[in-house]
């Protein structure tokens, strides 16, 4: 599916040999937008004048660090400087950032080129309908809300996609487009600059090609290498497997062998999610006109306000922390490497079929809990079902360990190619 054919680690070593010029990667990169993006509608703008002039300045200029003429998307929710920035909403319409997130100063720092801002669902919430359309099958649905960045990596009109993951928004599109979606430790990486604001739950994380290209992020953003593993014992907590789409199920059991083991509480790790969610978007939203903003996204504020008590958040946030220590003492208890399990219970539906309020907690369930308790989680492919769907496989490790997840995914890449 990747127009260029590159991945991120590839492409940056052909740049810094002088094998590939940054001007001609960033003129495949944007020649495959030009040809997807009225199918697929990845970005809702597409910088290609200045991304072309600052390919040819990085052709110039000396190397600037590991990323230098990389192109690189950038989710709507993040601050560009000088560029659109409107969350997905109409609220934000015409906000244009005088400086940028510190994510993306950061790869900026690092050589990284801005193609543009891909889609999300308003606010990151999933309850309105983006034009963006699924890579493998544009009449089905992309994942969300990191949604254009994962069409646009898997089709090859970025390199990278960096998104914001509050439960699961960067993992599910890269599973449904058959690419990897990493989301680090909690307040690894810092939020500012994501707009209008983050809760507990939300996380900034990146889609990339592959799992090593994840890595490489990784180190740039955070200086943090990606070591081995001990090994490769996997546990599945108790539960995650149940329900599944059977094709699911069998593309995952056939990729990998897990242990169940329970985790006590994880249970009710939605509902905990649920109130978190709730009350603390209610904060960030406080100045929010929702007379502007989707019916769906407008009905979920307004019972957030009417519903919230500091009594309940508070009550959450305790069961957050008890969770979380839960999910820390099972890797000890049951000798586990890590916890996986497949990243969605089923694939990508029809997109006449999707419905936010009825399918979202299918989509979610299994990616949730990691917001919630912070642990560093990763999808990475793991087999298509007969339609040719993707299906995605999730890694998640101790708290700290992002390098180690990272590291881990790429043996089980590396292994589930050499079946092909």
């Amino acid at each position: 599916m990747r127009g260029p054919g590159l991945t991120l680690r590839a492409a940056a070593g052909a740049l810094a040999r002088g094998e590939l010029r940054a001007e001609e990667l960033m003129a495949s990169v944007l020649g495959r937008a030009r040809e997807t993006e009225p199918v697929h509608h990845a970005y809702v703008h597409l910088d290609e004048e200045n991304a072309m002039a600052a390919a040819r300045a990085a052709d110039r200029a000396a190397r600037r660090g590991p990323l230098h003429g990389i192109p690189i998307g950038v989710k709507d929710l993040i601050a560009t400087a000088g560029q659109p920035t409107e969350a997905g909403s109409p609220a934000f319409a015409g906000h244009r950032p005088a400086a940028d997130a510190w994510v993306v100063g950061r790869l900026r720092a690092a050589g990284a080129i801005v193609v543009g801002k891909h889609h999300t669902h308003e606010f990151g919430f999933g309850l309105d309908e983006p034009p963006t359309r699924n890579a493998v099958d544009p009449d089905r649905y992309p994942g969300g809300s990191t949604a254009g960045g994962g069409v646009s990596v898997a089709l090859g009109s970025s390199l990278a996609a960096i998104g914001t993951d509050g439960g699961g928004s960067i993992r599910k599109p890269a599973a449904l487009n058959g690419v990897a979606g990493f989301k680090p430790t909690h307040g690894l990486v810092s939020t500012a600059g994501v707009l209008p604001g983050v809760t507990d739950l939300d996380h900034i994380g990146w889609i990339t090609p592959t799992a090593g290209d994840a890595a490489l992020l990784l180190e740039v953003l955070t200086g943090r290498t990606a070591t081995p593993p001990r090994g490769l014992r996997l546990g599945c907590p108790a539960g995650f497997l149940d329900g599944l789409d059977p094709e699911v199920e069998q593309c995952f059991r056939a990729a990998v062998d897990v242990v169940e083991i329970d985790i006590p509480r994880m249970a009710a790790a939605a509902e905990i999610h649920g109130v978190i969610a709730a009350a603390q978007s209610v904060t960030v939203h406080a100045a929010t006109p929702l007379d502007l903003v989707h019916p769906g996204v407008r009905a979920f504020l307004e019972s957030a306000r009417s519903s919230r008590t500091e009594t309940g958040l508070a009550a959450a946030l305790r069961d957050r922390d008890r969770l979380r220590g839960a999910v820390e003492r099972a890797f000890c208890d049951h000798e586990v490497d890590f916890l996986c399990s497949p990243t969605v219970a089923l694939p990508a539906v029809p997109m006449a079929e999707m419905d936010p309020e009825r399918m979202l907690s299918a989509y979610c369930r299994l990616t949730l809990p990691y917001n919630l308790t912070g642990h560093p989680a990763l999808s990475v492919p793991c087999g298509t079902t007969a339609a040719g769907l993707p299906v995605g496989l999730q890694l998640a490790g101790r708290l700290g360990q992002d390098a180690a997840v990272l590291r881990g995914g790429e043996m089980l890449e590396n292994t589930l190619a050499g079946r092909d």
